[in-house]
């Protein structure tokens, strides 16, 4: 019988959609039960920016205030993360969870690749996220993202509607 390995670290990767916040509520919640540490995640799809951003020169007013707007956002979904730990943990428990936030940049890869390449570079043992973010096709049983972070990663991906 094989042993299951200790779960020391859980990603939480997060674009602010209904799912991805219930994925980061459950991720807490296993957080919890193992004792791991939480790293919340956002990856900046640069390439799905408004075309404007790309006709601007970088440094320019309008180029930094699309980027800085996005991450803007990104920091109130962690904010909204940080929130939901106290609320299911308590402060003594959320304060002995370590939970750290990133936002990645990255206009060569996708999405996917972005949270894969992340997980394994921090040695990552859960990812627990959402079944479909922000890009609005209903249909789809399982996102794009979703599904190429559950065909590569190197670790076991929970998946959540």
């Amino acid at each position: 019988m094989t042993r299951l390995k200790k779960i020391k670290t859980i990603l939480l990767p997060i674009d602010g959609s209904g799912t991805s916040m219930r994925a980061a509520r459950i991720g807490i919640s296993l957080s919890k039960k193992f004792r791991s540490d939480l790293i919340g995640l956002t990856v900046i799809d640069l390439m799905s920016l408004p075309y404007g951003y790309f006709l601007t020169q970088p440094g320019t007013r309008s180029h930094d205030s699309i980027l800085e707007e996005k991450r803007s956002e990104a920091k109130k979904w962690f904010v909204e993360v940080k929130k939901s730990m106290l609320e299911d943990l308590g402060e003594s428990q959320a304060v002995e969870i370590k939970f750290r936030s990133e936002i990645i940049e990255d206009p060569y890869s996708r999405v996917e690749s972005a949270i894969i390449n992340y997980a394994e570079s921090e040695g990552v043992d859960l990812i627990v996220m959402g079944t479909r973010g922000k890009s609005g096709f209903k249909r789809i049983l399982l996102g794009s993202v979703a599904s190429g972070v559950l065909s590569y990663s190197h670790c076991p991906v929970m998946v959540v509607r």
